[in-house]
Parts: C-alpha cells; structure tokens; sequence
C-alpha cells in the first residue's frame, strides 16, 4: 500500500478464542465483575449498562457476549434500533430469539426449538389487538339497521341494550384467556432457556437489548414493558445498554415532561452500571497507529514535546465521544492524504477546526461560509472561536506550555503587524485572560516568535477550511 493510501476506522475485532485481544479500553475486569454479578442470580433481573452516546456501549456489550461464550453462558444479541419499524415489540423479540436459538448450544436443543414453537404460537394472544374482529362484527349487526334507506328504530334499542354486556362479557373472557395464556408463555421461555443451559449446569440466557435510548418513545417503553412483565421468569437475564439520559427524554415524550422518570424506570431496571469513562489517549494513539497517521501527529512542537499532545488536549477540553474520536480522526487522515505539506502551526489549527467542525457545528458553518476577503467577518469568526476556547476551558497543567493559550495567540497573531511589538501587545492582552505567570507568557512568546518562518494568514485559513471540507464528501 502506498504512502498516501487511504485507509478507515473500522470496529475493532473480537475474536471468538480471545475477546479482549484488542481491549485498548481495559474493559475486560469490568466485564469479569459483571458476569459473576449477574450469574450470582437465580431469579429473572434487568441489568442497564448506561453509557453516553458514542462511549463503547455497543463493543462493550458484544466482547461481554463473546467472553459469555467461553464460560458456555447462552446469550441473544437484540438490536432494538434495527426492530423498531415493526408495530409490536413482542414479535421484535420472538422473532430475535427465533433466529438466534440455532446459534445457542446445549444438548436439549430439539426439545428447546419444540418449546420455541409452542412460544410462538401462544405469542399470538398476546401481541396488540386492535379487536378488528369485534368491530367488523358490530358494522355488520349495524347493516341490518337499514330497510330500503330507513332506519329500524326497535332494532337500533335492543342492539344498544345488548352491546355494553356482550363487549364487557368478551373482555372479561379475553383478559382470562390472555392470563392463562401468559402463564404458559412464562412456563414455556424458562424451558427454553434450561434446555440451552450446559448440562449438569444452570446457567441463565441473557438477552442483551441494544440501542434502546435510539428507538420511537412508544417502541422503547414498549421493549422495556415486555422484557420485564412477559420475560420475568427464572433463568433469563435482560442487560440493556442505553443511555439513559436520552432514554428518559423519549418517556417523557410519551408521558409528559413532569413525570419522575428514575421512579418510573426503577420499575422495569433492577441494576445499573455506570460504564466507566475510557482512556481516551490510549484510544486515539490506537487509530493513529491504525491509519497511519503517527508521522504527523509526532512532529516535534516545542522542547520535546510533539504535537500529538495538542490533540490530546483537544478532545479533552471538548470531551469527545469515542464516536467523535473515530470522526475526528477519518477526516484528518482524508486531510492527511490530499493535504500533506501543512507545516506545524497549520497542523495545529488543522486538528482545532476539525474539531469544531466535530463540536460546534455552528461555529463552524461561519467559517466554511466565510470569503477569503471578507475580513471583518473573519475577525468575527476568529472571536467567536476564541470564546468558545474560553467557555470550555478548564484544563490546567503547571508542568508544560498552555496550548489553548497558544492557541488563543496564533489565532489572533493572523490579524497582526509583521511587528514583534505589535504582535506582543496584542498576544498580552490576550493572555491577560488566564491570568498567565510571567514565565508561561514567556514561554508563548518564544514560541510564536519562532513560528513566525510559518506565519500564518488569512489565506492560510482558506487553504485549511478547503482541506477539511473535503471529507465531507465522504461517509463514515
């Protein structure tokens, strides 16, 4: 592969013989404490991993089904996300379950798929029912209300005195059949789930639900209904990965913002686990090496310290998801290949607006609509970024150079004279700011001093903005 071949984030592999073979996140002591928790049970429990959008979820839970498969635990892999089209969340459900149940293992494996089929046919009585069977019968005892246009008046009475008694008889009757038939459905999925159990063993199916908080509001409750009153029986485990957060604005949605949604889901969640926050450094040093990209980040900066630290700074001060983090660094490897002679300084503001592109996409809107003459809204722009800066900043490190501070100066040393003096006037009032010690603005000073060989213009903002565009011509 040649040097400026392009290459994408992918998710990472889970092999089946070692699921944390690439574990760059240290996940695995988290999912050891977890499976001997939930395997302590006996009886049915829902499990929520709750997680940030973008934080892992998802590879969270399927290196946690893969480490499941080595110790012979069962389990079903539920996207609700991919469901959510269909109108009930039950048949969403059996059908998983349906097609999954071939890949379970177990030595009672006919007698389970016999069970499977009973639990199909007696679903039928408990999906959604719209009664279209009572109405069609009503609509057609109204025909008969009608003689050559006139209405029988005698029958319209006695079909009225009647109707309150037959549908309340018909509901009572359907309520008592759907209660047996919920009993046999329970009696039946605990059946199944032993007869996928290693013999001499019993070990419970866990049905992971994925992509909850991503659903319609109805479908969301719905699947949160159905697994904790239909699926409440011995031997099965529910783990949800969601956030819950935004979970909570979909019940909301439903049921109207001044519900208390932490007591509303305490009814259907037993247990939640906070996924602990990753090391993101390790994560992204990880994909760098994975594209390619580590000539460019490593680039010395300033006394040994390489520009790789920047970006480092950067999704902290913006708290990049793991998600954002794979975005980020697919469009600086498209800038990377089509852009390669960006000199340090560049590189910096390269990363910085790949963010915002990322993080502000407001912000950033200004900036790709701006004309290489227009330069009072470039000032503009240049001042809204550096608020931004300011309004998320809270890194504070002692032991090396400010880089938003940095930042801050090689933005606005664009707008500045060719002049040391000038230029230091107006860097200073800048770092005014963050209340610098004399040494730190020291420091920057020297810093920008010695990039001015690379100095940076309006131009030079240009000719970036045109770089990074060209990633938005691509998917991710």
């Amino acid at each position: 592969m040649s040097e400026n071949s392009l290459k994408k984030c992918v998710p990472i592999e889970i092999p089946d013989n070692n699921p944390f073979q690439n574990d760059v996140l240290n996940r695995k002591d988290n999912i050891e404490t977890l499976t001997t928790f939930i395997t302590s049970f006996e009886q049915s429990i829902v499990l929520c991993i709750d997680g940030g959008w973008g934080q892992g979820k998802t590879t969270f839970i399927k290196m946690w089904e893969k480490y499941l498969h080595q110790q012979s635990i069962p389990t079903i892999y539920f996207n609700a996300w991919e469901s959510d089209y269909t109108d009930d969340a039950l048949i969403a459900l059996i059908g998983e379950i349906s097609l999954s149940i071939e890949n379970l293992s177990g030595e009672n494996k006919k007698n389970g798929n016999g069970f499977l089929n009973t639990l199909k046919n007696t679903s039928i009585y408990l999906v959604k029912d719209a009664s279209a069977k009572d109405w069609l019968a009503i609509g057609s005892a109204m025909g008969s209300f009608f003689t050559n246009g006139r209405i029988k008046a005698d029958k319209i009475v006695d079909f009225t005195n009647n109707l309150g008694a037959c549908l309340a008889k018909k509901q009572i009757e359907k309520y008592e059949k759907s209660k047996q038939i919920l009993n046999e459905f329970k009696k039946n999925l605990s059946k199944l789930a032993e007869c996928h159990s290693p013999s001499n063993e019993m070990k419970p199916l866990i049905i992971f639900i994925d992509e909850l908080d991503r659903c319609r509001p109805n479908f969301a409750i719905e699947v949160l209904e159905k697994a904790k009153h239909l699926f409440n029986v011995d031997n099965i485990i529910f783990v949800l990965a969601t956030d819950k957060s935004q979970l909570a604005h979909s019940i909301r949605a439903v049921y109207g913002q001044g519900l208390d949604v932490n007591g509303y889901l305490r009814r259907f969640i037993d247990f939640d686990y906070l996924l602990p926050i990753p090391n993101k450094n390790k994560f992204i040093n990880t994909l760098l090496e994975k594209l390619s990209l580590n000539d460019i980040v490593d680039v010395i900066f300033y006394s040994g310290v390489t520009i790789r630290v920047f970006i480092w700074d950067f999704i902290y001060l913006y708290q990049l998801t793991l998600r954002e983090i794979e975005a980020f660094c697919n469009i600086l490897n498209i800038v990377a290949r089509s852009h390669n002679r960006f000199r340090t300084n560049e590189l910096i503001l390269v990363f910085f607006f790949i963010i915002i592109k990322i993080k502000v996409p407001d912000i950033y809107k200004t900036y790709n609509n701006l004309d290489s003459e227009d330069n009072d809204n470039i000032i503009i722009f240049i001042n809204n970024v550096l608020e931004n800066i300011d309004s998320n900043y809270t890194l504070v490190d002692k032991n090396r150079l400010n880089f938003f501070e940095y930042l801050g100066c090689l933005l606005l040393s664009i707008f500045s004279s060719d002049s040391v003096e000038i230029l230091t006037s107006t860097i200073t009032d800048y770092l005014k700011k963050f209340n610098l010690n004399e040494e730190k603005i020291k420091i920057i000073h020297n810093c920008l001093r010695k990039s001015k060989t690379e100095e940076i213009g309006i131009s030079t903002l240009q000719e970036i903005k045109k770089a990074i565009e060209i990633s938005t011509n691509f998917s991710f």
